[in-house]
Formats: C-alpha cells, sequence, structure tokens
C-alpha cells in the first residue's frame, strides 16, 4: 500500500503485525486517535499469511500510514526493520494488538523533552481481553516504585513492548532488539532487553497513569508458551549480568522470581503444574531476601491488597466493563472510539503453536 507520507515527523510510530487482523484496526484506531498528531504509522507486515486488506481497508486514506510488507523474522525482526524505517527523531513500538490512551504521545513527548537525560519514557499499563473488556489495573499505579536499572531490573516496571517513547538515535546506537533470542529458541523478552540496556544509560522518564492498554492473549507469546516466555527471560539475564556489574546479583534473582510468578497464570492454563510449583519453589529459595528490594516488597504488597480487595469487594469491580466505558475522573471516556470487541476478523485460537513471530 503507497500513501502520501508525512513530510518530517516528530514521532515514528511502528507497528509490527503478523495475522493480528481480528486486532490491528483498534490499535490504529487508537494511534489516530492520539492528541499529538505530528507522527508516521510504519505498519510493518511480517509475512503475515491472512489477508490484512479488510482490517486495514478503513485507515488507507491517512497520509501517515506507511504499510512495509517483508519476509517473516520474527517480532523483533518486525521492530527493528520499522526502526530502520523510522524517520522522526523519537520512535514508539506498539504491538498490532494493544491500545494507547489518547494522551500517550504526548505525554511521553513532554517528559522526554523535560528530561533530556532519559533515553525514553513509559507509561504503566491496563489490561484487556480479545474483546476489549477491562481485566484489571496496573499493580503500580499511584506507587512510586524506584525507576532506575536496577529498580527496572529487580521488577520489569515497562511490563511490554507497548509502552515507550524512545530517542530514535539512542536505540539504533544500542543495536536496535536482539533478534538471537528467536534464533535460540527463546523469544519473548527482547523488549525487556533493551529497556534494560537503555536504562543503563540514564535513568527513563515514567509515566504513574496507566495510558497503554496490554492485551492478554491465551495464544500469544507469553500466555500461550510460558516455558518459552520464561527461558527468554533467563537468556536475557545471562546475556546481560555480566554486562552491567552495576547491578546487584540479588536484583537478578529478584527478576527470576518476579517472571516466574507473572507467569503463573500461563502455566496453570496450559496444565503445567509440576513445572510451575518447581518453578516457584526453585525462584523462592534462590531469593529468599527478596523483601529487601522495594520494588518487589511494592510488588508483593499491592499483589495481596488486589486479592483482598476483589473477595471482600470493597472497590467497584471494574472486570469486563467494555474498555470504551471507562470513564475518567473530569467524565471523559478516552477509548470512546473502540467497539464493544474486536474489530474484524476472528479471535485468536488459544490451543497450538504461537505463529512464528510469537504475536
Amino acid at each position: 500500500m503507497s500513501s502520501t507520507t508525512v513530510a518530517s515527523p516528530v514521532i515514528s510510530v511502528v507497528v509490527p503485525c503478523y495475522n493480528s487482523g481480528w486486532s490491528v484496526g483498534d490499535t490504529l484506531l487508537s494511534i489516530r486517535a492520539q492528541s499529538f498528531r505530528d507522527f508516521e504509522i510504519i505498519l510493518i507486515d511480517d509475512g503475515s499469511t491472512e489477508d490484512l486488506s479488510e482490517a486495514l481497508a478503513s485507515h488507507r486514506a491517512d497520509p501517515r500510514l506507511r504499510v512495509v510488507r517483508q519476509e517473516n523474522r520474527g517480532l523483533a525482526g518486525a521492530r527493528n526493520r520499522g526502526l530502520a524505517e523510522a524517520r522522526a527523531g523519537y520512535v514508539a513500538f506498539i504491538d498490532a494488538d494493544d491500545l494507547w490512551h489518547p494522551d500517550f504521545l504526548s505525554r511521553s513527548l513532554a517528559a522526554l523533552r523535560a528530561d533530556l537525560a532519559a533515553p525514553y519514557a513509559f507509561a504503566l499499563c491496563f489490561h484487556l481481553d480479545e474483546r476489549n473488556r477491562y481485566l484489571a489495573p496496573s499493580v503500580w499505579e499511584g506507587l512510586s516504585p524506584r525507576h532506575d536499572l536496577i529498580g527496572l531490573v529487580d521488577v520489569n516496571l515497562v511490563g511490554n513492548g507497548s509502552a515507550s517513547l524512545f530517542r530514535t538515535d539512542a536505540v539504533r546506537a544500542a543495536g536496535g532488539f536482539d533478534e538471537t533470542l528467536r534464533l535460540r529458541g527463546a523469544t519473548g523478552a527482547e523488549d525487556w532487553k533493551l529497556c534494560l540496556q537503555m536504562a543503563a544509560l540514564g535513568r527513563p522518564a515514567m509515566l504513574g497513569d496507566p495510558l497503554v492498554g496490554y492485551r492478554r492473549v491465551l495464544a500469544g507469546m507469553s500466555q500461550g508458551d510460558p516455558r518459552r516466555q520464561m527461558r527468554s527471560a533467563e537468556l536475557v539475564i545471562a546475556d546481560l549480568a555480566p554486562l552491567l556489574p552495576q547491578v546487584p546479583r540479588r536484583s537478578w534473582r529478584n527478576a527470576r522470581l518476579i517472571m516466574a510468578g507473572w507467569l503463573v497464570p500461563a502455566y496453570h492454563r496450559a496444565g503445567l503444574h509440576l513445572d510451575m510449583v518447581l518453578l516457584m519453589a526453585g525462584a523462592y529459595l534462590a531469593d529468599p531476601l527478596f523483601l529487601l528490594s522495594v520494588n518487589v516488597r511494592l510488588a508483593h504488597r499491592r499483589k495481596l491488597r488486589q486479592v483482598l480487595d476483589g473477595l471482600l469487594k470493597r472497590v467497584p469491580d471494574q472486570h469486563g466493563q467494555p474498555v470504551a466505558a471507562l470513564r475518567e475522573p473530569d467524565g471523559r471516556r478516552p477509548f470512546a472510539f473502540l467497539g464493544p470487541s474486536c474489530a474484524a476478523g476472528s479471535l485468536p485460537v488459544a490451543a497450538g503453536p504461537a505463529p512464528p513471530n510469537g504475536l
């Protein structure tokens, strides 16, 4: 697809897409609904085997959109192709099933302009399902976790590849996303690895509001194959620990513990109960002093409070509410542009192997 492109955009938005016709329309709606308008959209069709034309039809007239097709290289390879195509001084990546609050780009850009030492800015995330229904808030909402390099090793505060706005030159200097994880059979933690590499250059700016909708897809990268996701995290730890001697070894143990805990529901759904028990037992035994980390303490305390609040019904339960109906304190509905379910196509199948790039 060809179109007139934006001459000199301030931000390049990269959308890696593999067989995501069921969701990419909503992702593009959330990008086009941004209050900051000076950006280009680079959609990387990473060798999709399905026809994306119907999902993209209503977006073709937007001159900011470019579609680049390539042979399948995986999620990291698709992001890197978008990085190579980017023409702006700032670049943001959003997976083809996630959503942005309309103020995500404007607030992220303001944070980077206010803190010239920050290599990137990131926002908190809320969770939604395949039918655009709200699932859960961010664990970190209302808290002030440590978000320098050590804090981000202790706990992956960024959380996913759709939550950050980067300085383009800094990402390129870092080498982009590590495509060797896929070659080593452990794709999934490429975004965490890049964020840690960048945080070694300077503390990122953190936006304390949930401006990113992270979609839990049962057939997706982490939820569909938790063992692969865990291997990917362990490879990142093995790769980076020798290169970042300023990070205490205890922090890497914290990282493994938190990742294991996050994957417990996925192990349970997959019926990998013995693996789950052994993983968690090993993680806690290897990290008996985990509560010395302020971020790990905050995470455990907030998760426990969320469970208790849910059991005692002490807070309004938004679980299952359409994201389009969510209201902010001023009454605004930031996701009103969404329908009650995904825009087009069928939902992904939860069973069976993940696609080659894990999207």
